[in-house]
C-alpha cells in the first residue's frame, strides 16, 4: 500500500491535495463504525479494516465539545493564552497551582491554554493530557473510571452541563421532549434512538435537564468518533 500511495504521489507532481483526496475517498477511509458479528468472528482486532475503530476525542477535544454543545464555546483567535493555573514561588522553586476559571476568557478554545511545565489541568489529565513537563511523541489513550467521575462531578462539567440546559431550553421553549431530541442532535450529531427516548425523556422530567445533559456527556455517543 505505502509503494502504491508513493508511486501515485510521483504521478501526481508530489501534491498533497490530490493525496489527501485520494485517501478520504478510499472504501477503507469511509468505512462505518457499525458492529459485523460475522466480520468479528475472523478479524476482530479490525487488521483487514473492515470497519472503522471507534475513537475516543483527545482531552483538548473533550473540553472543546463540551463548551461548544453548552453554547459557551469562545472563539476569540490570537493573542495571549489564557492560563488556568496560579504560578507561585516558594523555596525559590516556581510552583502552579491548578485552577478552575470561569468567565469567558477561559472558555476559549483549548489550543490557547498556557502550557507550563508544571502546570496540569485535572480533567484535561484525566483524559491522558501529556505531561507538559516530558517529551510526549505519542499521546496513550486509557479508559478509567476517573474519567467517568471527572465527566459526573468535575465543576467545569457541572457548569457547562447547567449552561447546556438553558441553550436546550432557551431553543425548545420548555419542550422537554423537543429538548432531549435537541440534546442528542447537538451533542451527537444524530436524533435519538426510540430506546435511547424512552429512557431519556422520563428521566429529564424527573431529575432536570442539567442531570441528563451531565449523563449524556458522559456517553460513548459524545466521547466517541464513529
Amino acid at each position: 500500500m505505502l509503494d502504491l500511495l508513493a508511486a501515485e504521489l510521483v504521478e501526481q507532481k508530489f501534491s498533497l491535495k490530490a493525496m489527501h483526496r485520494r485517501i478520504v475517498t478510499s472504501a477503507a477511509y469511509r468505512q462505518s463504525s457499525n458492529p459485523n458479528p460475522s466480520a468479528a468472528a475472523i478479524d476482530a482486532d479490525n487488521r483487514l479494516v473492515w470497519r472503522k475503530s471507534p475513537q475516543r476525542l483527545e482531552a483538548e477535544g473533550v473540553r472543546d465539545a463540551i463548551l461548544a454543545v453548552a453554547g459557551q464555546l469562545n472563539l476569540d483567535a490570537g493573542g495571549p493564552g489564557f492560563q488556568d493555573f496560579r504560578p507561585f514561588l516558594r523555596g525559590g522553586t516556581q510552583f502552579y497551582e491548578p485552577l478552575d476559571p470561569v468567565g469567558p476568557a477561559f472558555q476559549r478554545r483549548s489550543i490557547f491554554r498556557t502550557w507550563a511545565r508544571g502546570g496540569h489541568n485535572q480533567l484535561l489529565d484525566t483524559f491522558d493530557c501529556p505531561d507538559p513537563s516530558i517529551t510526549t511523541p505519542r499521546r496513550s489513550v486509557t479508559t478509567t473510571p476517573l474519567q467517568a467521575l471527572s465527566l459526573l462531578n468535575h465543576g467545569f462539567v457541572l457548569r457547562m452541563s447547567d449552561q447546556f440546559a438553558q441553550r436546550l431550553s432557551a431553543e425548545t421553549a420548555g419542550d422537554v421532549n423537543h429538548s432531549v431530541r435537541q440534546a442528542f442532535e447537538l451533542a451527537c450529531g444524530r436524533p435519538p434512538t426510540d430506546n435511547e427516548r424512552a429512557l431519556a425523556e422520563p428521566f429529564a422530567r424527573e431529575h432536570g435537564l442539567a442531570a441528563f445533559c451531565r449523563v449524556l456527556l458522559n456517553s460513548n455517543s459524545f466521547l466517541y468518533v464513529d
